[in-house]
């Protein structure tokens, strides 16, 4: 039996290492807010992070954030990169902004209206530093649309869609081309030509990575790295979307197609880029008080306009459709501050749900957001507890009078036409003819995330959860040879049929009925969208050859988008 002396003085010594911990903690920052780190991969395919069943491209770093952290199994974005950005940054569905139809172009002028309060900004005023690396395109026309106005400190990156890897220049889709690399606060909007010439996602990434290293640890951190990989940029040569080309090939000798094969590079380069910002954070000694999302904006175009060759297997559909291979996004959270990591969450989650989730996390009241349509999930991701959503809008795109939305295990499409497959299937683990490695266990476990998690916390998760995990978390349809039509109606029972293979609206009517009128609410809200035709006064000509900002806010925004 153990003595009141012994039991006192264990009970000290608990005691004393819990005021130690909290402290070291506080003292980094006074009030205790996580810091938040968002990295945003772009026209990233389902099939293409590697904790979900693929061994062709090996991503050993985005693993180890999702088997030490949470797996999103049910991650909904929106088609396309500018409504699934508005979503993430407002909290909104993106038709409340008449921002849900086709990505902003270059010279358009558009963007998220002034009225509507980002995510950044909300951050800001409970005390955060709000950096933002990479890719904006949600509305550059004039200063005030801008996210050194719009909430972020700084801003470091690319107003655009895309841009081009190497030249850092985006070209309208009438052939006008000017440099996109931008370097902005508050104060002064200017272009930045430091690093012409160098690949852009390791520019991305040595700017995060500088960020953290220069960080005030008295303040809590917002940081989103928004990559352009694995974007395609439209060029020619392959080689110029990737660091090393015939690097790429050796070591990727198994894929064949070269385009899949470049793909396969962009995809490398962004879990490299995970790996090393988990391990800067780690070296500051922030990692403990740290979230870290991981998520694709939508998913691959596996063919037709920006094709990447990425894979959404075996999801139907791709990038701008509203089959799932275009919502149903890949989704992982890391923090040391979950309560029984190593969960896979199956709970509806929602890019809108970010907003409010992240501001609860920093210790806001998710009341105070107004009007939104996000949820906030930080009970589900902290404690486990049953998620509130049981339903969301994909979209509703009116002038093309396509939409879709989900209650519960169904899912309604209207219009949505593609009666076929329609995707690159990529290698999966269960092809028998795969000629990719076999998943490499060791090298999940000796990333430089894993490295630096198993520093801050002494826990790493070991092979048998690793792949209990991965095998919980693919998605698996049955052998399929054809595809239901829905060029007009279409209703799918997700959880036997997340391949959308048959459609079943006619034996559950009260259903499609209930899901209409769902999506007719919605309907009522809709800002009819604010695409404009590309203004020539934004050539970058006119702008010693830069895109830069080029209209009045008073003439532009504050007239036109203020509804």
């Amino acid at each position: 039996m153990e003595s009141l002396f012994f039991k006192k003085f264990t009970l000290g010594i608990s005691i004393y290492y819990a005021i130690y911990s909290v402290s070291a903690v506080q003292s980094n920052n006074p009030g205790n807010s996580p810091n938040i780190i968002v990295i945003i991969a772009d026209d990233l395919g389902w099939n293409d992070v590697s904790f979900h069943g693929s061994n062709e491209i090996p991503t050993p770093n985005i693993d180890s954030l999702a088997y030490n952290g949470l797996i999103l199994r049910n991650h909904y974005v929106l088609p396309t990169c500018t409504p699934s950005r508005t979503a993430f940054l407002t909290g909104r569905y993106p038709i409340r902004e008449g921002m849900q139809g086709y990505p902003l172009l270059a010279g358009e002028p558009r963007g998220i209206p002034l009225t509507t309060k980002l995510l950044p900004e909300h951050l800001r005023n409970l005390g955060y530093s709000t950096r933002l690396v990479g890719k904006w395109h949600v509305g550059y026309s004039s200063d005030e649309l801008t996210p050194a106005k719009r909430g972020f400190d700084t801003f470091f990156g690319y107003y655009n869609g895309f841009i081009d890897y190497y030249r850092h220049n985006a070209t309208t889709i009438f052939g006008v081309t000017g440099y996109d690399f931008h370097r902005d606060n508050p104060k002064e909007l200017k272009p930045d030509w430091a690093r012409t010439g160098e690949y852009a996602t390791d520019i991305f990434t040595d700017e995060a990575v500088k960020i953290i290293e220069e960080h005030d640890i008295h303040r809590p951190l917002y940081l989103q790295l928004s990559h352009l990989a694995p974007h395609s940029s439209d060029v020619e040569d392959p080689s110029l979307e990737v660091r090393n080309f015939t690097a790429l090939k050796q070591a990727f000798h198994y894929i064949e197609n070269v385009k899949r094969l470049t793909y396969a590079g962009m995809v490398t380069a962004v879990d490299e880029s995970v790996g090393r910002v988990v391990e800067a954070l780690n070296r500051k000694n922030i990692l403990a008080n740290s979230i870290i999302i991981f998520l694709a904006d939508n998913g691959a175009p596996t063919f037709g306009e920006h094709e990447n060759y990425g894979s959404n297997y075996p999801l139907r559909g791709i990038k701008s459709s509203f089959y799932e291979g275009g919502v149903h996004g890949a989704a992982c959270v890391y923090s040391s501050l979950i309560k029984n990591p190593g969960r896979i969450v199956d709970d509806l989650v929602h890019m809108a749900d970010w907003l409010p989730t992240l501001y609860a996390a920093a210790g806001g009241n998710d009341q105070d957001l107004g009007v939104i349509d996000g949820v906030n999930q930080w009970p589900t991701i902290e404690r486990g507890e049953p998620g509130s959503r049981k339903s969301l809008l994909i979209n509703i795109d009116e002038k093309v009078d396509r939409e879709a939305a989900i209650i519960g295990r169904y899912k309604l499409l209207k219009k949505g036409a593609m009666p076929h497959y329609d995707g690159y299937y990529g290698n999966n683990i269960d092809d028998e003819d795969s000629s990719a490695p076999a998943y490499d266990l060791n090298a999940i476990m000796s990333s430089s995330t894993s490295q630096a998690i198993l520093e801050t916390t002494g826990v790493l998760a070991n092979s048998s959860i690793i792949l209990d995990l991965r095998a919980r978390g693919r998605i698996i349809c049955e052998p399929f040879t054809k595809f239901a039509n829905c060029s007009e109606t279409c209703l799918f029972d997700l959880e036997i049929d997340p391949c959308e293979t048959t459609n079943i609206s006619n034996r559950f009517p009260d259903m499609v009925e209930m899901l209409e009128n769902f999506i007719a609410g919605y309907r009522n809200v809709l800002m009819n969208q604010t695409n404009a035709p590309v203004d020539p006064k934004s050539y970058p000509e006119c702008h010693n050859g830069v895109w830069m900002p080029w209209l009045d806010a008073e003439d532009d925004i504050m007239g036109k988008l203020s509804i």
